[in-house]
């Protein structure tokens, strides 16, 4: 399956702190509907592209621009589907309004619920959305985001189960599938939570052969891509390929081999660790505990921005 991720804006009405992308509700920019496009034509001629998701922040922040994508993305008898917190669900008629034009083109919707989402957004607007969703007979899937894991003594876990269990309470049933998934301690997770939970795993030593990067078996596959509001392409991780703000989308996908590529590279030969290393050359000191190996990953790029400005993209702080 070859995949394009859209994150349409930064902005959202939450400001979570597992976000890996540290989303918050100031005002961000919004990705240009010509050059998605582009995008999207190019990768589907050149790429086989099945799938386009928008995501976000939350894409509810741009309904109409959300709306046409996916309609037109059908027309190319392309798979969508749109991520979203349901914070627009704020009355049936308003997830009636926002939902109608996604289902009516087939267009999957994935909702989030986690103790993470719970300050911003109401359980009634997530179960008021998948209310509506099963009126039309919607496909929907929820998406749980977990510290440690279902079942865990986690605080914020417990909490996550709970929403769960209340959340099937009131519908009757479990909803209809559910992706229960440990956070990356990436982005704004490796600042706000990392270091709650890093305590005694020692350092990672692992390399990034696989996830999130979907290659298949080969490394200079593309199928998995992420286009962001800022015109960076990337395969996750905040790591860019290009940015075809600058640079033709065809020829920025047909010059890529993670091999050579001076971040996937080092992630592929030896993991986070070698990025690690290298950062210390810069002045970093690597701990003696990390999360996970994206936490580790996360701090030496933070100190190899500088070097590789074209490849690293920043990861913006939740503002105050």
């Amino acid at each position: 399956m070859s995949v394009l991720k859209i994150n349409m804006t930064y902005q959202c009405t939450a400001k979570c702190r597992h976000c890996r992308f540290a989303c918050d509700q100031s005002p961000h920019s919004i990705v240009d509907f010509d050059l998605v496009m582009q995008c999207i034509d190019t990768l589907q001629k050149h790429n086989n592209l099945e799938l386009v998701v928008l995501l976000g922040g939350e894409p509810g922040l741009v309904a109409e621009m959300t709306h046409t994508l996916v309609s037109e993305v059908r027309k190319r008898g392309i798979c969508a589907r749109v991520e979203t917190n349901a914070s627009w669900a704020t009355s049936e008629e308003a997830a009636y309004s926002f939902l109608d034009k996604l289902y009516s083109q087939d267009c999957a919707v994935m909702f989030s619920l986690d103790s993470f989402h719970e300050p911003f957004v109401p359980l009634d607007n997530v179960e008021r959305a998948i209310r509506v969703s099963e009126e039309f007979d919607g496909f929907y899937n929820l998406e749980v985001a977990y510290m440690a894991g279902p079942g865990s003594s986690n605080v914020a876990d417990l909490r996550t189960d709970q929403l769960l269990a209340e959340l099937s309470r009131r519908l009757g049933h479990l909803p209809r599938e559910i992706y229960r998934g440990n956070i990356f301690f990436t982005g704004q997770a490796a600042y706000t939570l990392a270091d709650s939970v890093a305590v005694g795993r020692g350092v990672p030593k692992d390399i990034c052969d696989t996830a999130p990067w979907w290659n298949n078996g080969s490394f200079s596959s593309l199928e998995l891509l992420i286009l962001d509001s800022e015109g960076y392409l990337s395969k996750g991780c905040n790591v860019a390929i290009g940015n075809i703000k600058h640079t033709p989308v065809l020829d920025v996908i047909r010059s890529f081999d993670a091999h050579q590529h001076p971040v996937f590279s080092t992630l592929i030969k030896s993991g986070p660790f070698g990025l690690a290393e290298e950062a210390s050359r810069l002045g970093y000191t690597i701990k003696t505990d990390y999360a996970d190996k994206c936490h580790l990953c996360q701090e030496a790029r933070d100190v190899l921005e500088a070097a590789y400005p074209e490849y690293i993209i920043p990861i913006r702080r939740f503002q105050s």
